[in-house]
C-alpha cells in the first residue's frame, strides 16, 4: 500500500462516501446531497484510488461496504461529529444557561418551591429544568443532574446531598382517621408502593403482611394518591415534608428507617460552566441541610 498523501480529501467526496455507506445506495446519497449518482460514483472511486482500497462491493444497483469501507465509515463519522461540534454554536451560546436533568418528583417537591434560592446561587445564569427518571445525558447539553440513587456513577463528578429516611404518611381524612395502631393492622389497608422506596425497608424482618397494594413508579404521584385517600403511602421525608407540613397528609407511625438510595448531584467535571455548577451545587445542598438537618451527611463522605 502506497503512502497517504498528505493533503487531506475533498469535504464534498467525504461527504459523498459517508452517505454512500449510511444509504447502502448511491442513487439514494445523490438525492440527499443534491448531486447524480454518477458524481457520486466518481468521488468515491476518487477515494478508493487514494487509498488504494476498494470501500464498496458493487452489485447492480446495491452496494456494501467492504471491510476497508466499514472501518473508514466509522472513523469519517467520528470526524463528522467532531466537525459539526466545532461549527455548532450553541456551547457558545448557551454558556448563561445551567441545563438541570432532575426527576418531576425532585423538581416538585425539592427544587421549585426554593427555585429563589437557587436562582440566586446561580447569578446571571439562567436555569433550564429538565425532567427524566432515566439517566441523563452529558452529551446532549445537560450540565448537572439531581438524582435519587445509589452513586457510584463512572466518568462523573458526583456529590451526595443527602441521605433519606422513610415513614408512612395518609391523608388526614383517610377512612375517616381510623388509621391503624400498629404494624399488624395494616394487612387491611391498601399499601402503596414505589419501586425505591420499597415497604419491606420499613417493616421488621418477617412482619411484612400480606395486603392490598397499589404500585406506582413516580414518588410525588405516590404522595397524591395518598392525599387522595387511597391508601398509606410509605414517604421519602425530603418529598413530603410540605404536604406534611401544610397538613395534606400526617405521619400515622413515629418509626422510620433509611432508605437505601440518597440524593446526588452529578456533573461532568471538565464543563466549562464548572464554576456556575458547583455553586448551583453548593446551593442544592444548602437546601437539603436546611430542611432537614437530622438527615445532614457528613461534608467528607
Amino acid at each position: 500500500m502506497r503512502n497517504l498523501p498528505v493533503r487531506p480529501p475533498s469535504l464534498r467526496s467525504v461527504a459523498a462516501f459517508e452517505a454512500a455507506a449510511r444509504h447502502a445506495s448511491f442513487t439514494r446519497a445523490a438525492e440527499e446531497l443534491n448531486l447524480t449518482p454518477g458524481a457520486i460514483s466518481h468521488a468515491i472511486k476518487a477515494l478508493e484510488d487514494r487509498l488504494d482500497q476498494q470501500l464498496f462491493i458493487r452489485e447492480g444497483r446495491s452496494v456494501a461496504l467492504t471491510p476497508a469501507g466499514q472501518t473508514l465509515a466509522a472513523r469519517v463519522r467520528l470526524s463528522l461529529g467532531l466537525l459539526s461540534d466545532a461549527f455548532d454554536i450553541a456551547p457558545w451560546r448557551t454558556l448563561d444557561r445551567l441545563v438541570v436533568s432532575t426527576t418531576a418528583s425532585i423538581a416538585q417537591k425539592i427544587l421549585l418551591p426554593e427555585l429563589r434560592t437557587l436562582r440566586d446561587a446561580c447569578g446571571d445564569t439562567s436555569l433550564d429544568f429538565r425532567t427524566s427518571n432515566g439517566l441523563a445525558n452529558f452529551d446532549d447539553g445537560v450540565d448537572v443532574a439531581i438524582r435519587f440513587g445509589p452513586g457510584g456513577w463512572r466518568g462523573v463528578q458526583s456529590r451526595l446531598l443527602s441521605q433519606e429516611e422513610l415513614f408512612p404518611v395518609a391523608s388526614p381524612e383517610y377512612l375517616r382517621g381510623a388509621f391503624p395502631k400498629d404494624e399488624a393492622g395494616l394487612r387491611n389497608h391498601v399499601l402503596i408502593h414505589h419501586p425505591e422506596s420499597s415497604w419491606r425497608l420499613w417493616f421488621i424482618a418477617g412482619t411484612e403482611p400480606e395486603t392490598s397494594s397499589l404500585h406506582i413508579d413516580d414518588s410525588a404521584t405516590v404522595l397524591e394518591a395518598a392525599v387522595a385517600g387511597h391508601g398509606i403511602a410509605l414517604a421519602r421525608a425530603q418529598l413530603a415534608r410540605n404536604d406534611l407540613s401544610s397538613g395534606r397528609l400526617v405521619r400515622i407511625f413515629e418509626r422510620s428507617v433509611l432508605a437505601e438510595y440518597g440524593y446526588w448531584a452529578v456533573w461532568n467535571g471538565s464543563s466549562p460552566k464548572r464554576a456556575v455548577i458547583e455553586a448551583f451545587v453548593d446551593a442544592v445542598a444548602w437546601l437539603f441541610d436546611a430542611q432537614n438537618p437530622d438527615l445532614r451527611i457528613n461534608s467528607n463522605e
